[in-house]
């Protein structure tokens, strides 16, 4: 997705340009990655709750027509709607312009057009507040890749450190990172969606965000190290396998990090024991909110490359996302914790045979050997057929908070189910 700039900062109209040097601009002498109204990559729409009174402006980079461009953004006098202005970049001298006035710097640039209150068109557009940069944007120095845990098709995750500072040291972080290169403004937008939604969540049982680095390549999104591995990899584990206390507190805590998503709105849409991580305390925290939205409902429209297995049987059908969505992939992910890490439907390797199944309710699944009594029931409440039937995360979250492993009524193998679970 390529923006569209106003027509007035493509050409000078065959104006002659003016170059002011340096001591009369009253730069900062700095690279424009080093000033704080430097944003790096950003979208569009991600500038706009950021530019509030005429005037307010930032600088960042943006796809045009194919290639990297940093851009002037900035909310004119009597409008809501902001105005990009490209920066371009003489040919002989290498000097930058916006209009009319050519500088060595971009830092040149800003400062004069600010400082002298000259118009970046042969209108009324100034610059009069730089808008710096938050907390969690973060610079690259910052940041230190230690070791690579993995790859995939768009970037790779790391194991480092984050430098907060003097008082406040560095930590151990693990850092997103998105291949440079051949990179769309699509895939960088929707890369950096995950870390936009991460800003809004503070909860103990959700993995922490740190901030993004998009000042220059490669991007990257820096969050909480979970030492502890995935919750998969841990239920998995026959050599140290976990308890029954255990496996309840890691329901519990990944139940409480989703009642917290749904009392912000907020549909996660890969719920599952991969995507829950354990810290050096073995506790829960929710992690990979890459396909996850803010609100109530969604309904997606092309559903491939989905984990068909952890799906609903009206996300399979007709392809809706609600909370109630997320509380079937929590039952499928209280399975594969009781289950040892399985596979959920191993029985059925055909992804299409078994997306019927569920649509038809032919495949339901089974509880695993041995699992209590009232975590089958609970399991069995969250996988109701029908949406309405199946309770909410805060039901969910109340009702696991009071369970005792060590309760007859959680042990005893004897009892018989009698349909969905009473909330």
């Amino acid at each position: 997705m390529l923006e569209s700039m106003p027509a007035q900062s493509q050409s000078l109209r065959n104006k002659k340009l003016i170059q002011i040097l340096p001591d009369e601009a009253g730069g900062t002498a700095q690279q424009v990655e080093d000033e704080p109204f430097y944003h790096g990559f950003m979208s569009n729409d991600e500038c706009k709750p950021l530019l509030v009174n005429p005037g307010d402006f930032l600088v960042r980079r943006a796809e045009i027509d194919g290639t990297m461009q940093y851009v002037i953004t900035v909310l004119p006098e009597n409008s809501n709607e902001i105005i990009n202005f490209i920066i371009k970049k003489t040919r002989p001298k290498h000097l930058y312009y916006v209009y009319r006035y050519a500088f060595k710097t971009i830092s040149d640039l800003i400062a004069y057009h600010s400082r002298m209150k000259k118009p970046l068109n042969n209108g009324n557009i100034y610059i009069v507040k730089g808008i710096a940069r938050s907390d969690w944007q973060l610079a690259h120095e910052q940041i230190e890749r230690n070791r690579k845990l993995g790859e995939g098709a768009f970037g790779e995750v790391w194991e480092g450190t984050l430098n907060l500072g003097v008082f406040r040291g560095c930590v151990p972080v693990a850092i997103k990172t998105l291949h440079s290169g051949s990179i769309s403004t699509d895939e960088r937008i929707k890369f950096l969606r995950e870390a936009n939604l991460m800003l809004k969540l503070s909860h103990p049982n959700i993995i922490k965000f740190y901030g993004v680095a998009t000042l220059k390549d490669p991007i990257m999104i820096v969050m909480e190290f979970a030492s502890g591995g995935s919750l998969l990899a841990r239920v998995q584990n026959s050599k140290r396998p976990p308890t029954d206390a255990d496996k309840l507190r890691y329901c519990a805590g990944a139940a409480s990090g989703l009642a917290y998503l749904e009392t912000v709105q907020i549909i996660h849409r890969d719920i599952a024991a991969r995507n829950c991580l354990l810290n050096a305390d073995d506790e829960v925290k929710l992690s990979d909110f890459g396909l996850s939205l803010l609100g109530i409902k969604y309904r997606e429209r092309t559903m491939k490359n989905v984990p068909v297995r952890w799906l609903s049987p009206e996300t399979l059908k007709y392809g809706c996302f609600s909370s109630k969505t997320d509380v079937w992939s929590f039952g499928i992910t209280v399975w594969e914790i009781y289950s040892g890490g399985q596979e959920p439907y191993t029985e059925i390797q055909d992804n299409k045979e078994l997306r019927r199944g569920v649509i038809e309710q032919r495949v339901k699944i089974c509880s695993p050997p041995d699992m209590p009594v009232m975590m089958q029931q609970i399991m069995f409440s969250c996988l109701a057929y029908d949406p309405k039937n199946r309770p909410t995360f805060q039901e969910l979250n109340a009702k696991l908070s009071t369970v005792r492993p060590n309760s007859s009524s959680y042990f005893n193998l004897s009892s018989k189910i009698k349909g969905l679970f009473g909330f």
